[in-house]
């Protein structure tokens, strides 16, 4: 509705402008005021119980009051052990209680002397204490994981204001072409029989300009998106490629098509794999994402164990990270946002490795965010660079702990991931010093052949028996 506004032919007086402008702000303010609630919904969280590593003292004081009330309450010498000599039966039960806190349970030698004597019911007591210890154990556990749902929940809406106070700082950013270049464009694709009926552009932080074009074919014509974007970039002398989503051709009906500036680099990928038990599903899982034409994004993740089920947890791990990714989270906001998931969805141990690099195509960057997972290794030339971990996998812990580096990347680097697998396939001492001599004197260049040349060797140190799944992630950068 904003974009349909903002008209790419024919003059806009000052009046339109005017209309427009305001028109935007509104939208801008509003878009402001939405992230402002999800915000203010996410801080409301920030006053909610913490997680709990050991019970509390109010824990037991419950548990000593519940001790009391069902069992002592019914009892002839109540009155004698609750009432007569009130302190020192309430003393001798949480020393009681503190012995059960530190050795999980008691037994009737670690009851104190006084109330061993003084107690009639001796074995039930002991009974009663464990039993009642163990059911605040289980409320604590469920404490944790409200505590850890709700902290998802604020993670999720914090994200979401942001995501949206991003778009709504763009339509700031966003601007219709100047007179001069509509013109140029105009003029380059009315040519081809292309009617334009708007035109829009606005700058991305690190990412280049991207162009919103909305035109059709005139009398039958048809022009491939491509062409239409080398016809743009020559009219605003800037190299320009369609946007991954966008239609391949223009058609007879306006329809929107959207360009963006081309990177200073280009990618080429390669992998390599093995699965521990041949015939079975290798547990490690890899995606590499392409969110618009100036990222790539390299994922891997290898589940606990081997086989079907690590395979199913490493699947849910990656899905994930695309879908967020996709969405607009960053990556640190979306790993917490997995962990959550991990150590939620079920009572049995699920964890799986998150490995994460982002290769920024524009300025030659990457931002690598490591969970549990193995060493990455950049080549140049015959440098080779590691990029280790020293986190837990996503699953184990209810506040996920990852490893996050930003690095330079320059023309003919590669970036390598491996799995566990890989790596512990080496059994010399310095196993991460193996992979840097072998890598550093690889004369391939294909992504491919490095990544079976890794493979290969690490197969051959371990007598071509795979120690675990095995996956190798290749991914060469070179400049346009």
């Amino acid at each position: 509705m904003i974009v349909g506004l903002l008209q790419g032919s024919g003059s806009v007086d000052n009046g339109e402008n005017y209309v427009k402008d305001e028109f935007q702000n509104t939208a801008r303010k509003k878009l402001e005021g939405i992230a402002g609630s999800f915000h203010k919904l996410a801080s409301s969280f920030d006053y909610m119980a913490s997680p709990k590593t050991i019970l509390n003292t109010e824990d037991m004081q419950l548990v000593l009051e519940d001790i009391s009330t069902n069992l002592c309450k019914n009892c002839k010498k109540c009155g004698v052990c609750w009432e007569r000599n009130f302190n020192q039966s309430y003393q001798a039960t949480w020393n009681l209680l503190e012995i059960a806190k530190g050795k999980g349970n008691v037994t009737v030698d670690d009851m104190p002397d006084m109330l061993r004597l003084q107690c009639i019911q001796v074995p039930e007591f002991v009974e009663e204490a464990n039993r009642n210890l163990s059911m605040a154990r289980l409320k604590m556990v469920w404490h944790n994981r409200i505590v850890e749902s709700r902290e998802a929940v604020a993670g999720q809406l914090g994200e979401i204001a942001r995501i949206v106070k991003d778009f709504s700082g763009n339509l700031c950013d966003t601007g219709e072409v100047i007179e001069l270049k509509r013109r140029k464009i105009n003029q380059k694709l009315r040519v081809h029989r292309i009617k334009v009926q708007r035109v829009l552009m606005f700058e991305r932080e690190n990412r280049g300009m991207e162009l919103h074009l909305r035109a059709r074919c005139k009398s039958g014509r048809c022009l491939t998106t491509k062409e239409a974007a080398i016809l743009i970039g020559n009219a605003l002398e800037k190299r320009l490629v369609p946007r991954e989503d966008s239609r391949n051709v223009i058609g007879r009906e306006y329809d929107d098509y959207v360009f963006c500036e081309d990177a200073n680099f280009k990618v080429l990928t390669g992998v390599s794999r093995a699965s521990k038990n041949k015939g079975e599903l290798n547990g490690d899982n890899f995606s590499f994402l392409y969110p618009d034409s100036q990222d790539v994004v390299m994922m891997l993740s290898d589940g606990m164990g081997s086989g079907s089920e690590a395979f199913e947890e490493s699947e849910t791990v990656i899905e994930l990270l695309e879908q967020f990714l996709e969405a607009g989270f960053r990556e640190e906001p979306a790993i917490k946002l997995i962990n959550s998931v991990l150590v939620l969805r079920t009572e049995n141990s699920m964890s799986s490795t998150v490995d994460l690099c982002v290769v920024n195509l524009c300025a030659g960057t990457c931002e690598f965010v490591k969970v549990g997972a193995a060493t990455t290794f950049i080549k140049r030339d015959h440098f080779v660079e590691s990029i280790s971990s020293n986190s837990m996998p996503a699953g184990i812990l209810n506040q996920v702990d990852y490893d996050s580096k930003s690095k330079k990347l320059y023309d003919g680097d590669y970036v390598i991931m491996v799995s566990d697998g890989v790596i512990d396939c080496v059994e010399d001492e310095d196993k991460e010093g193996y992979f840097i001599d072998f890598i550093k004197n690889i004369p391939f260049k294909s992504p491919q052949e490095i990544a079976n040349a890794i493979l290969s060797a690490a197969l051959e140190k371990h007598g071509y028996v795979p120690a675990d799944d095995m996956t190798v992630l290749v991914t060469g950068i070179w400049k346009k």
